[in-house]
């Protein structure tokens, strides 16, 4: 009940105290978290209206209200009988911050250049305000534009400390070179600090390193000798061409063969036309014809025997050939020159093939 009296007198004595006999200050240096002190003139009579109404609502314990005609006051002219009575309603609504910067502004100087002095109410409530919110000094570089969580309070050096509510803020100091600097931090209620916000100096023109010799290129690698296919590709062409000679004598072989055989038929025919089916066996029977007869059966089976001696050598010779190129390692100049291959193509009456020596 005491605040409440002492408010409520000291607002009816606002209302009825002369300018000459009002508590106003001159202006002093901007500060960060409060509005310049007022100029010694006189209230308003508006101002001095909606402090009647806000003595009006704090009597009836409508501090909303209260803090609502005191702050219409203050936006007309922030004077110090208006901050006082502004932070009692405010304490009421559990507003410590605003109700700090408002008594802070009561303790500024007053016209004739002396510190403002708290009375015995005001600073009780300046305590009690105090011990629910955190004080901080911020040093910075004079004309750095200081910001508490993204907004401005001022530019440095800032003449009055800063209230903050009990939490994490992030403090932040901009040069006018253009750094900054800037970092988060918790305050707890009750906490006093003063925290150094010096943005870095900005990067001086580093001359370049210079640049790291280049590393030696490597040694021209000599490209490898290209492969020696000369053995596999004469062992391919010999192949070929004996196949090919292979198959086209057993081609021709087997054509007179064939021809060979109808000589011996029609041989036959005769034979026994003239002197039966056993007429070789007769000894009356020409003898000469017989005999011409058996020649032309072995010149037949000879024949026969070569072509197919010949087609079996085309096929050794081809398919060889084909391994010999798929299967056949390649050799470089130098292992080729110490190595050699020969190849004999055998053919007889009774068999035909590729005699393969040398060094592998």
């Amino acid at each position: 009940m005491k605040t409440h009296r002492s408010i409520a007198a000291s607002l009816l004595a606002a209302l009825l105290l002369s300018p000459a006999a009002g508590s106003a200050a001159p202006p002093a240096p901007s500060q960060a978290t409060s509005p310049a002190p007022p100029q010694a003139d006189p209230l308003s009579k508006a101002t001095l209206e909606m402090l009647a109404k806000g003595a009006e609502a704090w009597n009836q314990r409508r501090y909303d209200a209260c803090r609502a005609w005191l702050l219409a006051a203050w936006s007309i002219k922030p004077h110090r009988q208006i901050a006082g009575n502004l932070a009692a309603c405010e304490i009421k609504l559990g507003l410590f911050r605003d109700a700090a910067e408002h008594l802070s502004f009561l303790t500024q100087a007053t016209a004739d250049g002396k510190r403002g002095e708290l009375s015995p109410e005001h600073r009780r409530l300046f305590d009690d305000a105090l011990s629910k919110i955190a004080v901080l000094n911020i040093d910075a570089e004079p004309g750095a534009t200081v910001l508490i969580d993204g907004k401005a309070v001022g530019q440095a050096p800032l003449s009055a400390p800063v209230y903050l509510e009990p939490g994490t803020h992030t403090l932040e100091a901009r040069a006018r070179s253009g750094s900054t600097a800037e970092f988060s931090r918790r305050f707890e209620a009750g906490a006093h600090k003063t925290l150094t916000l010096h943005p870095p100096m900005p990067n001086a023109e580093v001359a370049p390193p210079p640049p790291a010799p280049a590393a030696a290129p490597p040694p021209p690698v000599a490209p490898a000798p290209p492969p020696d296919t000369r053995v596999r590709d004469g062992v391919v062409i010999g192949g070929l061409a004996l196949g090919g000679a292979a198959l086209a004598a057993g081609v021709v072989l087997v054509v007179v063969a064939n021809g060979k055989g109808e000589e011996v038929n029609d041989a036959t025919r005769a034979i026994a036309t003239d002197g039966g089916a056993n007429a070789c066996n007769d000894p009356a029977f020409s003898r000469a014809r017989c005999d011409a007869l058996d020649d032309a059966y072995i010149a037949e089976g000879t024949t026969r025997n070569l072509a197919l001696a010949a087609l079996l050598t085309a096929g050794a010779a081809l398919g060889g050939t084909a391994l010999a190129y798929a299967l056949w390692p390649v050799e470089t100049p130098r292992a080729a020159a110490s190595r050699g291959v020969r190849i004999t193509p055998t053919v007889t009456t009774q068999s035909a093939g590729l005699t393969i020596g040398g060094a592998f």
